[in-house]
């Protein structure tokens, strides 16, 4: 019996060591099948999160110009879902300044900070605002050493602790925060561009822009940018002159960007200041060639060509400079100064007729007038002994008019013959001979056969309307003369000064002296008006006074 109950025992143990064998497992199995479906719960729960704060970012900018209070709702709910996200709690932090909610905005920040500890562009921003929106230096500088502590290589710790410094009147910290980035040993070039950058504000905040140390510094700085791949320093190097630097940088940069004409322009300019004007040229027909419109690019070729008295192709390279940028006067001067050196006084008159119009009151005018009046003289001798197809119908115009503004009245008149001899319809000349016979009160009966010529070729030119204006006033054809004078100031783009000044006469010889006032009193203060308007406003007020 004993023996019985030892054998089932022993069978009973056997099966539990077998079963307890097959059940564990099992259990286990089980055990660990739970585990994983209680971490796919939790990632989904995570992942769940992550997507419904992106969905309400989303909606958050879909209702930004809408409902600006739903986005912000949107964006808070986002960032409840998802705190440790810095560039979600920046965009809030930013609704919330636009809003002038600072502590708003701070908290966001600081919860965010709170949640993602390494985020320099979190602690950052607290500084700035800190700095910029509270004036308060010690937790400016607090938030910006937490940026720097987890974000040693990057610039922007050192510029926030920098400008921090520099407003709280602190020189010697501005200057240690310099030197503490300059101990750094890194290989990120927006690190040395931006430390560059530092240390040209430190020059200028020294009020010492040669000092050879910080000079030598900032150098190094940008030189280790460029050997990094950051050309910026290019600006640096040019302005600063380092021409060498300037130049190794400018020809780095069009290996990496063959198109970028404004490097090119300034590797040409480096290349002719160091004397290597052959391969300045080869730069600046890159230039134009990719970039026709380039200002620069023409008027270095031009000084080149200038330097070289090469005067013609200069003309030239000048002329394509003004034609883009024609508000300049002295690059005006400066073609007119090539006209005279290219033996070319008819195109020199032409184009300072062009500066006369757009600027009357340059005081360089007379000279340079006189200066062609003598070279058109010279021209016109030596064309007609040996050249007379030189004496073209454009080069006695252009002739008279330096006459005429030279104050030789019957030489210019002679000129202006002439080329209607060459050209019986030059309409320049026939409009000037006759607005001068007007000024003069002399031949006004030619001079309206010569304006009406002219006008029928150029029916709508405000300057011929006011040329037959002005004759018909000599006339005393008054009520002809309004009419064409009011023609001629609708055809104006702007207000003429001359134009308006005549239409003012004309009404106060039709008895309407506060029209004339009226339209005088529009040109006064306006480029190129005579000071007898204002006399004659005082006149006319005058004789109204009881």
């Amino acid at each position: 019996m004993f023996a019985r109950s030892r054998l089932r025992l022993f069978v009973a143990g056997a099966l539990g060591v077998t079963v307890l064998v097959w059940a564990w497992p099992t259990t286990t199995l089980a055990s660990w099948t739970d585990v994983e479906s209680v971490r796919e719960a939790e990632l989904s729960h995570a992942a769940n999160r992550r997507v419904e704060a992106m969905a309400r970012i989303a909606a958050a900018y879909l209702t930004t110009d809408s409902d600006p209070e739903a986005s912000m709702e949107h964006h808070q709910r986002a960032l409840d879902l998802d705190r440790s996200n810095a560039p979600l709690a920046l965009d809030m932090a930013g609704l919330h300044l636009q809003r002038a909610e600072i502590p708003e905005a701070l908290a966001v920040l600081k919860d965010s900070l709170k949640h993602n500890p390494k985020s320099a562009d979190l602690a950052l921003r607290i500084s700035g605002i800190y700095l910029v929106k509270l004036r308060k230096m010690e937790l400016a500088e607090r938030y910006a050493r937490k940026a720097l502590k987890v974000a040693p290589d990057l610039i922007e710790p050192y510029q926030m602790l920098y400008a921090i410094a520099r407003a709280g009147g602190r020189g010697e910290a501005a200057a240690a925060v310099l030197t503490l980035a300059e101990e750094r040993r890194n290989d990120n070039a927006e690190f040395w561009t931006g430390l560059g950058d530092l240390s040209v504000s430190q020059m200028l905040m020294e009020g010492n822009l040669v000092a050879q140390e910080r000079a030598g510094r900032a150098v190094s700085h940008f030189r280790r940018a460029v050997e990094l791949g950051q050309l910026r320093a290019l600006t640096f190097f040019f302005a600063s002159g380092y021409p060498d630097d300037a130049g190794a940088s400018a020809r780095r940069l069009l290996v990496l960007q063959p198109s970028d004409t404004s490097s090119r322009e300034k590797l040409a300019i480096v290349l002719a200041q160091t004397g290597r004007l052959e391969q300045a040229v080869i730069e600046l027909n890159a230039v134009v060639a990719e970039n026709p419109a380039s200002l620069i690019a023409y008027r270095t070729h031009g000084e080149l060509l200038r330097q070289q008295e090469d005067f013609s192709a200069a003309l030239e390279k000048f002329e394509k400079a003004l034609l883009l940028s024609d508000n300049d006067p002295r690059l005006y001067l400066e073609v007119v100064d090539l006209c005279l050196k290219a033996d070319k006084p008819d195109r020199g008159a032409w184009w300072l007729a062009q500066a006369r119009e757009k600027f009357n009151r340059l005081p360089e005018l007379p000279f340079y007038e006189s200066q062609l009046l003598h070279a058109m003289d010279l021209a016109a001798d030596l064309a007609a002994q040996y050249q007379p197809s030189f004496l073209t119908a454009e080069f006695y115009f252009h002739y008279g008019v330096m006459a005429e503004r030279a104050g030789q009245h019957a030489k210019a008149v002679g000129h202006f013959l002439s080329c209607l001899e060459v050209d019986g319809d030059h309409a320049a000349s026939l409009n000037y001979l006759a607005y001068m016979w007007a000024e003069q009160g002399e031949n006004l009966v030619v001079a309206e056969d010569y304006v009406r010529r002219a006008l029928e070729q150029e029916p709508q030119n405000p300057a011929y309307l006011d040329s037959l204006g002005w004759v018909l006033y000599q006339q005393g054809r008054y009520e002809e003369a309004l009419s064409s004078l009011e023609e001629a100031v609708g055809h104006s783009l702007q207000p003429d000064p001359t134009i308006v000044e005549h239409l003012g006469d004309v009404l106060v010889k039709l008895g309407r002296p506060e029209e004339a006032v009226t339209s005088w009193q529009r040109v006064l203060g306006v480029e190129g008006v005579s000071a007898e308007v204002a006399v004659k406003i005082r006149a006319v007020r005058a004789t109204q006074t009881p």
